[in-house]
């Protein structure tokens, strides 16, 4: 398996168990706005969507490093642009009754740019630091202290969680489920909040392991 594969398989298991313990935190809180078929359905295919997204960054950072190109050099404009094509896919199949989600780029492009920015820059810093012969686990540990990748982890999800929050405030239903999502993507950012830093937690001492656990004390 190559590495840029290797890549987004982490990130893809990453994201995909970030999303289910953030419903879980929600669930705990008692709103059961989840279990209605319209909103499971554009959760799910929000992340999935997110994943794509951040398969298109790994490879566009990974073949500009093969090519030698130095990360500043890269056109994060050009991607950013390449990442709504992806946006209008998930559009066009979220066929839900009573939905509608407006893109409004103006209110998060910012955030998505910082976010291909900081992806890209981890890539670079991995291949960098991975030997042929070596794992995954190995170009983490040479590229990064625990508490610095730690830090990365949290940052690429916040801002996952802030372009999300921009997102679903776009949702629109018939009443009276308006206000019910408008409360409940308020609910939904504080729970991702809360999960990212155990997600970077649990991640980084996968890695890091009791290194790690000690370096924090």
């Amino acid at each position: 398996m190559d590495k840029v594969t290797v890549l987004c398989d982490k990130d893809r298991g990453m994201m995909y168990e970030y999303s289910r313990r953030s419903l879980d935190r929600v669930d705990r809180h008692s709103l059961r706005l989840i279990s209605l078929p319209f909103f499971s359905a554009y959760l799910d295919a929000n992340v999935k969507k997110e994943v794509e997204k951040d398969r298109l960054i790994i490879e566009e950072a990974a073949e500009a490093y093969k090519a030698g190109r130095p990360a500043c050099d890269l056109d994060l404009e050009d991607i950013f642009e390449k990442t709504k094509h992806i946006d209008k896919a998930f559009l066009e199949n979220l066929l839900i009754p009573s939905f509608s989600l407006s893109v409004r780029y103006s209110d998060f492009a910012d955030i998505r740019i910082q976010r291909i920015w900081l992806i890209s820059r981890t890539v670079y810093s991995l291949l960098e630091h991975w030997r042929d012969t070596s794992s995954f686990t190995d170009a983490v540990r040479n590229a990064y202290t625990g508490i610095r990748f730690k830090e990365i982890l949290v940052e690429i999800l916040h801002l996952y969680n802030q372009e999300t929050r921009m997102l679903s405030k776009s949702i629109r239903l018939f009443s009276p489920f308006n206000k019910a999502v408008n409360t409940y993507v308020e609910t939904l950012y504080q729970a991702m909040e809360e999960t990212s830093k155990d997600m970077a937690d649990i991640y980084t001492k996968k890695i890091f392991g009791d290194t790690f656990v000690y370096a924090e004390k």
